[in-house]
C-alpha cells in the first residue's frame, strides 16, 4: 500500500493534512505544518513552545523532522522566519523604527538581532534602512507625480 499525503486546501492545521493513508505523519508534512504555524504565530514570544500543541505532535517528532528535512532545529527555522519578517516589515515601512519592528516580529528577546540580520542578509543595518527609506520616498514621489512615466529618461 503506497503512502499518500492528503493536502489541506485552506493551509490550516487540519487533522488529516500531512497524514499518510495509515494515519502516520511524515517528516515533510510535520515541517510543512510547523512552517505554516510559524507563519501564523511568528510574532508570539512563545511560538516555539506552543508549536507541538499547535500542530498536534510531540516536540521530539518536530525536532527529528526538522533535522531530517531542513538540517536545522525548529528554533533556527523560527529565527530564520522572524528575520525574514523583519526584512519585509522594514522594507514596507522603513520609518516605523527598528525597535518597534524587532518587537513586532517576535525578536524582542533575541540577542544580537542586528548582527544576525546583517549576517543573514549581507548588508549593514544602517545602509539597509537608508536604502529602504530612499525607496519609500521614491515610491511616494512617483505616486504623487502627475506623469510617473515622464520621470524615466528614455534610453
Amino acid at each position: 500500500m503506497g503512502l499518500r499525503l492528503v493536502p489541506n486546501e485552506f493551509y490550516s492545521a487540519a487533522v488529516n493534512w500531512g497524514k499518510t493513508s495509515d494515519g502516520c505523519t511524515t517528516a515533510a508534512a510535520i515541517v510543512r505544518e510547523a512552517l505554516l504555524y510559524f507563519a501564523q504565530h511568528f510574532a508570539e514570544p512563545d511560538a516555539l513552545f506552543t508549536l507541538s500543541q499547535g500542530i498536534g505532535t510531540s516536540m521530539e517528532c518536530v525536532d527529528f523532522s526538522f533535522d531530517q528535512i531542513r538540517g536545522m532545529t525548529p528554533a533556527e527555522a523560527l529565527l530564520d522566519h522572524r528575520l525574514n519578517q523583519l526584512f519585509s516589515s522594514l522594507t514596507e515601512r522603513p520609518r516605523q523604527g527598528l525597535g518597534k519592528a524587532i518587537r513586532a516580529c517576535g525578536l524582542g528577546k533575541t540577542k544580537n538581532v542586528v548582527t544576525r540580520f546583517e549576517d543573514t542578509f549581507g548588508i549593514d543595518m544602517p545602509l539597509f534602512l537608508l536604502t529602504c527609506r530612499r525607496a519609500a520616498e521614491d515610491r511616494l514621489f512617483r505616486a504623487s507625480h502627475p506623469e510617473p512615466e515622464a520621470l524615466v529618461l528614455p534610453s
